[in-house]
């Protein structure tokens, strides 16, 4: 019976080898996209999972009004937690993380060799208490007790102890951080996991960062966003009965402006992943907004090329009618068609599941995993989520894609079935035409938010920073004291196509922001107070970045702050024009000069962040970057000029530079993503949708052979017969767009909302939205139209 089943199914997949080619190519577009938005999601929302006291851990967060703008921040002054464990009731442990990112480790081999390491991002230092609050297996050695409470002393993941000490225990060995501080490894621990936010490998006691720097655990007015304290809270105790006693904690250590600004709140660590308001270390937050829109995307796309195989499926009910009447005849009952019909579903829907598969294993490590950044596991074997997400995938696409055909070829009458005719009813044609514009209607709005989102990238490199942004190269600097720099300034002088440079703290526009107080004098004791961004700069800096000077002067040449230089938003935070604020006495760190200058405001972060008070001074001693503008036409023998120089000032460091423009690039590399992913689905999406279509056309084609033989016969032209079947789609991708597009412009809006500078949604999105909608529908229906239009007449009417 199976043999005979699986023979006549062989047959039919033959004997319709389009049809069956073109649900199966449909159902496995659609499979794999739905499997990998299925795999994305399931990884992204596993990170974190694995802590023990998770449910327990919260992240403290604040969140600033300033001029009626919302900011906020995970960063927090160094001398806070200590504060906060001693003034706050409810908690169980506090812990402070502070991550260095980047270090220079030198290791001593046992002939005596001294090799170097550059560490990125994996150096931090931590509270002995860290590893009672998270989870991180201890492999070698200890980190209970008081063992971190020690200055000079680290533990090392097995992965990095492996590196520095091959065949042999680290513990107990000796490490050098940049050259000058040795420290005593203690403990060997497990590797982070793919899942997990810490990157860390290097955990150096915080004690060891006190002692470098003890005034800096003292400073309540700086702020850095790589300082975070996590919290674990006692049990039966609430986060809102912790966050309701900061306001008296903030009256207490903070001035006046900082408490009417400033409220601390505390995110759960499960949101870690998650929360935009928030950086991570790993530097990857993912919106869980941006997740729902994956799955959303993947059911739509899987529903859509199951639509499609409905549509493919009836339209090939008028060819397979003659067969399902002889069946009849012949004693098979309806629910026995229904049980065949839906097996042939299930086989096809198997095949397409087995190619989805195949491609999503080939797709994962080439390159979703290096499109989204992390390392998704495929194992359907193993997996048991994933096997049964697969399985839920086979029968629901089998009974939703095949139940409508079956029932409608099921129905048909066996003696209209052997005439060669076959109706339906006009619900069933209404119910294909629905079909056709739910495919439609999903296709526009990812054809408006592909439009929206590409239009916003646009604007993102093509809006004025504030700055030049072309031929500028950044280099980290390793080697940072005077010797050094003065070294750089006399050889970068002498490389043609130099055209100028600049020693700072951050360039314009940086990933990495430091904030403070910063106070300007209308006398010695009246003061203005604001959170000020700071950047310390060289007097190249100017002109090196392109920045437009309003009144007044640059900084001069000079090591330490005798000068301030502040953009507009500072000056009109003070209720001052740029020359008013000019010689106005100010103060950040406690250091006290003029400002000499006012510069036009520029961009220093991403395009989602308003511009914010910003002051620039001299600090020699702050100097990490090497801004360089350079000549296009020499841009080459530059870039090996510079290596040379760099190499001559640090040996042990591996050169690298990155121009601003790339930099930039990257920092939006969230957004591009999304306008890619949007792209592929719609194209998907779009090429799902036109094989529905074409389905719709068949059946219409099919079902009308003998109404368009008759027009031939009585002189209707090729044009008119196209035009017939034209308008009928016309009016379908119209109604899809009119109800499309105002879902569409609602959640792209909602999506622009969250940049300060964005685009506005106007009348040539929608007109490219339903301009590319009709071409992609009258291309598809052009080519099946023209075949019925064009048919010998006497082949459908020579049995009448």
């Amino acid at each position: 019976m199976l043999k005979n089943y699986l023979n006549v199914l062989r047959r039919n997949f033959a004997r319709n080898k389009a049809f069956t080619i073109i649900n199966i190519l449909g159902l496995t577009m659609g499979i794999t996209c739905s499997l990998v938005m299925f795999l994305v999601v399931k990884q992204e929302f596993s990170f974190n999972r694995y802590h023990e006291n998770l449910d327990s851990i919260y992240r403290l967060g604040h969140i600033d009004m300033v001029d009626g703008r919302q900011y906020t921040g995970g960063g927090l002054p160094l001398v806070m937690p200590p504060a906060v464990k001693e003034e706050i009731v409810g908690l169980k442990e506090v812990t402070l993380v502070a991550h260095e990112a980047y270090g220079l480790i030198s290791v001593k081999d046992n002939a005596g060799e001294v090799k170097h390491y550059e560490e990125d991002p994996e150096l931090v230092y931590v509270e002995p208490n860290f590893f009672k609050v998270f989870t991180w297996k201890t492999l070698e050695g200890s980190v209970d007790g008081d063992v971190l409470e020690q200055p000079n002393v680290v533990a090392l993941s097995k992965t990095i102890a492996e590196k520095y000490f091959p065949d042999e225990s680290a513990v107990g060995k000796t490490i050098r951080l940049n050259k000058q501080l040795d420290l005593k490894v203690v403990a060997i621990l497990e590797d982070d996991r793919e899942d997990s936010d810490f990157p860390f490998g290097i955990f150096i006691s915080m004690e060891t960062k006190r002692s470098q720097d003890p005034e800096e655990f003292t400073r309540w007015g700086s702020i850095s966003s790589d300082n975070v304290a996590f919290f674990q809270l006692e049990n039966n105790v609430t986060p809102a009965q912790i966050e309701e006693q900061f306001p008296d904690f903030v009256e207490k250590h903070w001035n006046a402006d900082r408490r009417e600004q400033t409220t601390f709140v505390l995110s759960p660590f499960t949101e870690y992943h998650f929360d935009e308001r928030f950086s991570n270390f790993s530097y990857r937050i993912i919106p869980k907004s941006m997740l729902y829109t994956y799955i959303i995307i993947g059911a739509f796309l899987i529903v859509t090329a199951c639509v499609n195989f409905i549509n493919m499926s009836t339209a090939m009910s008028v060819k397979r009618g003659k067969e399902v009447g002889m069946r009849k005849v012949l004693g098979s009952d309806r629910k026995q068609l229904i049980f065949r019909f839906l097996g042939e579903t299930f086989v096809i829907t198997l095949i397409a599941l087995l190619l989805s598969m195949a491609i999503t294993e080939r797709l994962m490590p080439l390159v979703i995993n290096d499109f989204m950044g992390i390392t998704i596991p495929f194992k359907p074997l193993t997996d048991l989520a994933l096997l049964v997400y697969l399985l839920g995938i086979l029968i629901t696409v089998s009974l939703f894609a095949g139940l409508y055909p079956a029932f409608v070829l099921s129905g048909t009458k066996p003696i209209l079935a052997l005439k060669g005719g076959l109706t339906h009813k006009k619900g069933g044609m209404a119910f294909r035409r629905f079909l056709v514009f739910f495919q439609f209607f999903i296709c526009q709005v990812l054809i408006f938010g592909t439009v929206v989102a590409l239009t916003q990238m646009k604007y993102f490199f093509s809006v004025d920073m504030g700055y030049d942004q072309e031929w500028i190269l950044n280099i980290s600097l390793a080697n940072r004291d005077k010797q050094a720099l003065d070294l750089w300034e006399s050889e970068i002088q002498n490389i043609p196509g130099v055209e100028n440079y600049s020693f700072n703290f951050r360039p314009p526009f940086s990933g990495s922001i430091s904030a403070t107080d910063a106070y300007v004098y209308a006398s010695d004791s009246v003061r203005d107070e604001m959170t000020a961004q700071v950047k310390m700069a060289d007097k190249n800096y100017l002109d090196t970045y392109g920045l437009t000077l309003l009144s007044g002067q640059w900084l001069n040449d000079s090591d330490t702050t005798n000068q301030f230089v502040v953009n507009e938003t500072f000056v009109k935070k003070l209720g001052l024009s740029p020359d008013e604020a000019i010689n106005k006495r100010m103060q950040v760190w406690g250091r006290r000069a003029p400002i000499v200058g006012v510069v036009k405001d520029f961009h220093v972060s991403t395009l989602s962040a308003a511009i914010e008070p910003v002051a620039l001074f001299n600090d020699i001693e702050s100097y990490s970057t090497l801004g360089v503008r350079v000549n296009a036409a020499n841009a080459e023998s530059v870039v090996a000029s510079l290596e040379n120089i760099w190499y001559q000032v640090n040996e042990e460091y591996e050169f690298n530079y990155q121009y601003v423009d790339d930099q930039i690039v990257n920092y939006y590399e969230m957004e591009q993503k999304m306008s890619q992913m949007l792209t592929v689905f719609a194209g998907i999406a779009i090429f799902i949708g036109c094989l529905g279509l074409y389905g719709l056309v068949s059946f219409m084609a099919n079902q009308k052979a003998k109404e368009i033989g008759i027009r031939k016969v009585l002189g209707a032209s090729v044009a008119n017969i196209m035009r017939r079947f034209s308008l009928e789609f016309i009016l379908l991708v119209g109604i899809a767009f009119l109800l499309a597009a105002p879902l569409a412009y609602y959640f792209m809006n909602i999506w622009l909302s969250q940049y300060e500078y964005r685009i506005s949604i106007g009348p040539l999105v929608f007109i490219i939205s339903i301009v590319a909608s009709l071409i992609i529908a009258l291309t598809t229906t052009g080519y099946r139209s023209m075949r019925a239009a064009t048919a010998n007449p006497v082949q459908s009417l020579r049995d009448e």
